[in-house]
């Protein structure tokens, strides 16, 4: 125990980062994450790593090859999460969940599922990016459009398949029609609070608690578009106050979206030990632990096959 107490003193859980864009562009390595997210005091115990569809050809299972390589090739830095064993394991290494934005195989069951699980090492996906999906309409669409038959079917598939939901960039409508369908826990990997920022990829005070009653999970994002102005930590303080009060504490988590947006303050990772102070001096070290790590740690516990 003491060790993994100490690990947690000098990592985090990040449950969203565009670490591996260059593999979403199908040009390897690290374009614009640098080497410096992923050693120090900021390392990261694991991260959601996140492929999302520049074109609309893009391929997801290329790009899962492609991610695949890239963790080979950058092995003495970075490992896959598969199960608990893994996750708590003293490996220093940072732990990669790969993660599809925009999932586009609309023609894929549980069976199918459980093989990107297995065969290409997809840890979790979301039904929509920027643009309408074959599953329903993204957060800059008609907030009031129902999910797609694809998408319900997509969700009862979820049900009994290893991999997680992520409901960001979902729109109002297809967010509380997927939590009525959905029963596991969920989670919104990254963004922030639409009463403070007024923008559409935040959370509604009502999407808030009722993701909250689903036992979910909010990653708060860093950019300055989302946080306020500055991408500061004084304005992260105020959505994770927020979060905290109507999702509750164990909802709170980070979901930075470092590596390709424009970032604020918040965007030298070296900035988190700051942030994660502040919400110490702030609100108590308890709940500056459930949003660097606690939160999403057991998150993962919950998920993940034991071994």
């Amino acid at each position: 125990m003491a060790a993994q107490g100490a690990r947690r003193k000098q990592a985090f859980i990040d449950l969203h980062q565009d670490m591996l864009s260059g593999v979403a562009l199908l040009d390897g390595g690290f374009p614009v994450y640098g080497s410096n997210f992923l050693h120090g005091a900021h390392h990261a115990a694991a991260v959601w790593s996140a492929l999302y569809p520049h074109q609309p050809e893009s391929s997801l299972l290329s790009q899962l090859e492609a991610h695949g390589d890239l963790l080979r090739s950058h092995s003495t830095s970075l490992r896959l999460i598969t199960t608990v064993e893994d996750l708590d394991s003293d490996d220093p290494r940072t732990g990669v969940l790969p993660h599809s934005e925009g999932f586009a195989l609309p023609e894929i069951g549980p069976d199918g599922l459980n093989v990107l699980w297995d065969e290409h090492a997809l840890r979790s996906l979301s039904l929509t990016w920027n643009h309408e999906t074959a599953y329903g309409s993204s957060c800059f669409e008609d907030s009031a459009a129902p999910l797609k038959p694809v998408g319900r079917h997509l969700l009862r598939a979820l049900e009994n398949s290893p991999l997680f939901l992520d409901l960001a960039h979902l729109n109002d409508a297809g967010f509380f029609e997927a939590l009525e369908l959905y029963e596991p826990r969920t989670l919104v990997t990254h963004t922030f609070c639409r009463a403070i920022t007024d923008h559409p990829r935040g959370l509604t005070d009502d999407q808030l608690r009722a993701l909250g009653d689903h036992g979910g999970l909010v990653g708060l994002a860093f950019p300055p578009d989302f946080l306020g102005e500055r991408g500061s930590v004084d304005e992260a303080l105020r959505h994770i106050d927020r979060i905290a009060t109507l999702a509750g504490e164990d909802a709170v988590s980070i979901g930075s979206d470092w590596g390709v947006a424009t970032m604020g303050e918040l965007g030298d990772p070296a900035a988190l030990a700051g942030l994660v102070e502040a919400v110490a001096e702030g609100y108590g070290p308890k709940l500056a632990d459930k949003f660097a790590f606690d939160s999403a740690h057991d998150f993962l516990r919950d998920h993940l096959p034991l071994a």
